[in-house]
């Protein structure tokens, strides 16, 4: 099978079975170059989102140290957060990680900065398993298949300066784009058989148990409860679009329109969980996985229409003048036309057109004309350019008033006064390269071996539904793929909201004691009287929804030797910042265990004591 067409020859297979597979499988270079921006983009934000709890979450002084971590992975959970543990190390590892989400987003070394990735994002997932989320998993999972496939090849640094170009076609069919393919659909087909609760199918009444979890309804969330009917046809559309809208995709005849409805409906769906729950990063990810579906009729569309939109502009069209002795002028010239999405415009040496000389020597700057033949120069000749992008159009516009052009012009003149150590900057870490930009057989060969792993692995986590004889059979196959799985993180299982939405809910209510006998909120510091009420919005009382998951972990039992950590936590908290008679004495962690019920019935709160904590005892910690 030809699974890599531009570089591997393979025995042809009959014209129509290739065919088939080249429409159900094949990914466009450009719809693989905004899949690669957007998971970069989002892995970076992700790190700064994690980073404001860092000291918490991720280090020896917070609520997990590794002690307890390493007794929690167990033998296949491997971690470089497990070599050191205090904030300087934690912080490095942070940083580089956000160094190659950054390298990723612009395809700068992106292969590179894609295994690299996948290592440091999977330590950091076995760094911390209370704060996992399934935005998390997805991101590994999509980071796997990353690295199997030409990601800089289109709208990217790596090919922007490849010397020559690579005579790339947009359609690329590999074994690891039909890995991306298929792991995409996963998420979606396994998660609707996981979805085996009554409450799903028949009943439909998933989405209004779903909503009714106050942990993570938002304000519209609550206010769709009122409309029964609504979430009883909302459980159908959700359970039978992740069923059929896999199938659908992979359909070999009317692919086109079906892959589009299909990416569109499941985008809708996520844009409706992103409004109605508050689940971090998870619809912003699943949106940026669905971008493989985009087929590359959409972009050949789009060029089309801005062929016809730069004719109506001019015949002239839009001219970038640098200077030819500068090397890193004409590197930035080439990243601004790629990245700005200007595959039209034309560049060329200031020195070959005698009004652009005349214009770049005297006033020292490159110099852009426009489809009207009007120059521009310096930091307007750079908002013009913004201007012309289709993506990013709005911001020059923004930056055009005339409050702009001095501090624009500052940065120019900077850079320009600095080009020589500009120069050698890029000159070393961002040469004119020949390198391949897709890989080769050995790595084809490997993900191949993925692909049929990887279902296999989804297959076996639907045990759950079978009957014990076939459970059997299944898990001698199950035990040989864990350790490999886990060791590279993708032991993934889609079963959100599966096999039906919890219905255990609730908030917490710590009630502590100082050393002068006053009684205070531990868990609400700022206020002065304790409240056992439930707050408005259940969903505000987390700073983020990774402390809203943590203390979610905290309450089920998998998790409850680590209460002991929590409760020393809250003590370095409190009496970190109070003195005397005003430190923390003792407290209580406290459920307000508050169960779903069927729709018009009125839910019962029962309290539930989960720790009892004294800020002054030398209690040992509870082995795991």
């Amino acid at each position: 099978m030809p699974f890599i067409r531009s570089d591997i020859a393979m025995p042809r297979l009959p014209s129509a079975v290739q065919s088939a597979i080249d429409r159900v499988f094949s990914v466009d270079l450009r719809t693989l170059a905004l899949f690669r921006a957007l998971l970069g983009f989002f892995v970076f934000v992700d790190l700064i989102q994690r980073a404001l709890d860092l000291r918490t979450f991720y280090t020896d002084a917070g609520v997990m140290p590794r002690d307890w971590m390493i007794q929690m992975n167990g033998l296949w959970r491997i971690s470089l957060y497990s070599v050191n543990g205090e904030t300087w190390f934690v912080s490095l590892l942070f940083g580089v990680e956000m160094i190659c989400a950054l390298a990723l987003m612009l395809g700068w070394r992106a292969r590179i900065a894609a295994v690299a990735l996948f290592v440091l994002h999977g330590s950091l997932l076995n760094r911390d398993q209370m704060v996992l989320l399934g935005a998390d998993i997805l991101i590994q999972c999509l980071l796997f298949w990353s690295m199997f496939l030409p990601l800089a090849a289109r709208w990217s640094v790596d090919f922007t300066l490849a010397d020559p170009k690579p005579t790339l076609r947009n359609p690329h069919l590999s074994w690891a784009s039909a890995g991306l393919t298929l792991q995409v659909l996963s998420t979606y087909f396994y998660s609707a058989f996981l979805k085996s609760g009554r409450e799903w199918w028949p009943d439909g009444t998933a989405v209004d148990y779903a909503l009714q979890i106050d942990g993570y309804a938002s304000a519209i969330g609550v206010w769709l409860r009122s409309f029964y009917p609504l979430t009883h046809a909302l459980t159908y559309f959700v359970w039978l679009l992740e069923l059929l809208g896999p199938i659908l995709v992979l359909m070999p005849i009317y692919n086109r329109p079906l892959r589009f409805i299909t990416m569109l409906l499941l985008m809708s769906m996520h844009v409706g969980f992103l409004f109605c729950l508050k689940l971090g990063l998870f619809p912003f990810i699943s949106l940026t996985s669905l971008t493989v579906l985009a087929g590359g009729w959409i972009w050949d569309a789009l060029d089309r229409f801005d062929q016809r939109r730069q004719t109506q502009a001019g015949k002239l069209g839009l001219r970038i003048f640098y200077d030819r002795d500068c090397g890193f002028c004409l590197k930035t010239c080439l990243l601004c036309q790629t990245f700005l999405i200007l595959p039209r415009a034309q560049i060329a040496p200031a020195q070959d057109t005698p009004r652009a000389k005349a214009l770049l020597e005297a006033n020292y700057s490159w110099v852009v004309i426009d489809h009207d033949d009007r120059a521009y120069l310096k930091w307007p000749a750079f908002v013009q350019l913004l201007r012309r992008s289709p993506l990013f159009f709005w911001l020059g516009f923004l930056l055009q008033g005339e409050w702009a052009v001095r501090p624009g012009n500052f940065c120019y003149d900077f850079v320009g006064s600095h080009r020589a150590a500009f120069g050698t900057f890029t000159g070393k870490f961002m040469p004119f390269h020949a390198r391949s930009l897709e890989t080769g057989r050995f790595v084809q060969a490997i993900a191949g071996v993925a692909v049929f792993a990887v279902i296999a692995w989804n297959l076996c986590t639907l045990n759950v539904l079978l009957k014990p004889a076939y459970q059997a059979m299944i898990q001698p196959l199950y035990a040989q793929l864990t350790p490999p799985f886990r060791i590279l993180r993708i032991d993934q299982l889609w079963d959100m909201f599966a096999p039906f939405p919890s219905k255990e809910d609730g908030w917490f209510v710590i009630p502590g004691e100082l050393i002068d006998g006053t009684q205070v909120d531990v868990f609400h510091p700022e206020r002065t009287t304790l409240t056992y009420d439930k707050p408005e919005y259940v969903s505000s009382e987390w700073p983020n929804i990774r402390w809203h998951k943590y203390l979610e972990r905290i309450w089920s039992a998998e998790f409850s030797n680590n209460r002991l950590y929590y409760g020393r936590y809250l003590c370095r908290q409190w009496n970190g910042s109070h003195e005397g008679n005003k430190q923390l004495k003792t407290f209580r962690i406290i459920y307000m265990l508050e169960m779903s019920v069927p729709h018009g019935q009125t839910p019962h709160v029962e309290q539930r004591v989960l720790w009892n904590h004294e800020c002054f005892s030398s209690a040992p910690a509870p082995k795991p």
